[in-house]
């Protein structure tokens, strides 16, 4: 029996991303001060709260969720036709994008601080995003690609993924 190698390598990815993600939500000082924005079919919201702000924008069956959980940082969701985009800033200083077109399903998360996260999914594509402490993770036309301190991205479309972390720099 051959097995798809991309097909458990992107499964072993997702799951350590998600074990990141969870460990970033245990660990820390708790929630400085939430700001969340959750929009569908076609409304717009923005919401800034001292350093701390997020914004999103759906379009006609499309949704959008933004939360930035730091205090002190940014969330942004844009979805069009169908798309679903969800972005979590849960760190001071940080940056999380998400853009989801065409039914495409995009997720962009910061786990650490000084990071930037960049999620663009299309034509039912997945995307997803992760930056951690000073890492910039970027998944979307153009493929993924990770640098700075801890990054993690996958473009579903493109089946292209990255992991980076100090001398680890791993990519398809």
């Amino acid at each position: 029996m051959k097995m798809n190698k991309f097909a458990v390598r992107a499964l072993v990815f997702l799951a350590g991303g998600a074990g990141c993600v969870a460990f970033a939500g245990l660990s820390g000082e708790g929630v400085a001060s939430a700001v969340q924005c959750t929009v569908s079919n076609g409304h717009q919201i923005e919401r800034v709260v001292g350093a701390s702000g997020c914004g999103a924008k759906a379009g006609p069956g499309s949704r959008a969720t933004a939360e930035d959980r730091s205090g002190n940082g940014t969330a942004i969701s844009v979805s069009d036709n169908g798309g679903n985009a969800s972005s979590y800033n849960l760190q001071p200083g940080s940056s999380a994008l998400a853009g989801a077109n065409s039914r495409g399903v995009a997720y962009s998360v910061t786990t650490g601080p000084k990071a930037l996260s960049i999620a663009q999914a299309r034509r039912g594509g997945t995307t997803v995003a992760i930056g951690g402490w000073g890492g910039q993770a970027y998944a979307g036309p153009d493929g993924a690609v990770c640098s700075g301190g801890f990054a993690a991205a996958v473009d579903s479309t493109t089946g292209k993924a990255c992991l980076h972390s100090g001398s680890i720099d791993l990519r398809n």
